[in-house]
């Protein structure tokens, strides 16, 4: 029934869907709230939405509109050779939760000792790395590593009147326990 392209993207009860034309969304659109009437369900009114979804046209700098989904934002970002593709970063509202978590957990665990201080924040910066680390979103990862940073300083700092921890200290302290530096884990394009 549909003319042209589509196609669906799926994540447990999270999807997607894509079309080529307008008219065959417009048509999916009027029908999908129906059809899911059918089995006791409904679309969440705030996370269901229609929109226009492409490249940049005449040289100007903004693409249409961008969506979150998965905890990524996509977006349209012009390649080497001057095209137009779809890229993913970590949504701002997912990387602000990171950053408050780390922070958190710096608080309440600043008198651990700091190899295992060190052992957690690896494990928490690899986890993140695990599942945000595709290629396009090296930036965000590493804006990550700054924070983790700054927040583990902040409240090392705030062990001991006595024993500051001023920066100068904290370079040292990194540089003999080093945080993993961002990796990307997947390659959605590109060669591997």
């Amino acid at each position: 029934m549909l003319r042209g392209r589509s196609a669906l993207v799926r994540y447990a009860d999270d999807f997607v869907l894509c079309f080529e034309l307008e008219q065959d969304a417009r048509r999916v659109w009027d029908v999908l709230g129906k059809r899911f009437a059918k089995f006791g369900l409904s679309l969440h009114p705030k996370k269901t939405r229609c929109f226009r979804f492409e490249p940049p046209r005449d040289g100007g700098s903004k693409g249409s509109a961008t969506f979150d989904f998965l905890g990524f934002t996509s977006h349209w970002k012009r390649t080497r050779s001057g095209s137009y593709r779809v890229a993913f970063r970590t949504s701002g509202a997912r990387l602000r939760r990171a950053i408050v978590a780390v922070s958190e957990w710096c608080r309440r665990h600043r008198h651990d000792a700091v190899k295992a201080q060190h052992l957690a924040l690896t494990r928490k910066l690899r986890g993140h790395d695990n599942y945000f680390g595709i290629n396009g979103n090296y930036h965000t990862l590493k804006r990550l590593r700054f924070w983790v940073q700054r927040s583990w300083q902040k409240w090392l700092n705030r062990r001991s009147q006595r024993a500051r921890m001023n920066w100068k200290r904290f370079n040292e302290l990194l540089r003999a326990h080093p945080l993993p530096t961002p990796e990307i884990r997947v390659r959605i394009w590109g060669t591997p």
